[in-house]
């Protein structure tokens, strides 16, 4: 049927029944800098470093940027990336996907 999504679509991934904390802008900015920074830009047009662009990352799919190299359980994990997901995936990244 040529309505049918592609072999390799999945069905996106129910968020998690977690509360996500507020967050701190200073507390986050200074986490990033320290923890993320060094593999992720978060400008738009940014450039793929050892991790991807980070720029409009909510509301996309998990494994779509292109030009990085993503393992196939990040590709096929079916996440669309939220506050939910997002905070789950930072507690523990190699459980959640």
């Amino acid at each position: 049927c040529a309505s049918s999504p592609s072999a390799s679509a999945k069905m996106p991934v129910a968020e998690p029944d977690v509360e996500v904390p507020a967050g701190d802008v200073k507390k986050g900015a200074k986490l990033f800098k320290a923890k993320c920074a060094q593999c992720h830009t978060i400008e738009k047009g940014g450039n793929v470093k050892q991790g991807p662009p980070l720029w409009g990352i909510m509301g996309r799919q998990s494994g779509t940027v292109e030009g990085f190299a993503y393992s196939e359980a990040n590709k096929g994990s079916g996440i669309i990336w939220s506050e939910k997901h997002m905070f789950e995936y930072l507690v523990n990244p190699k459980k959640y996907i």
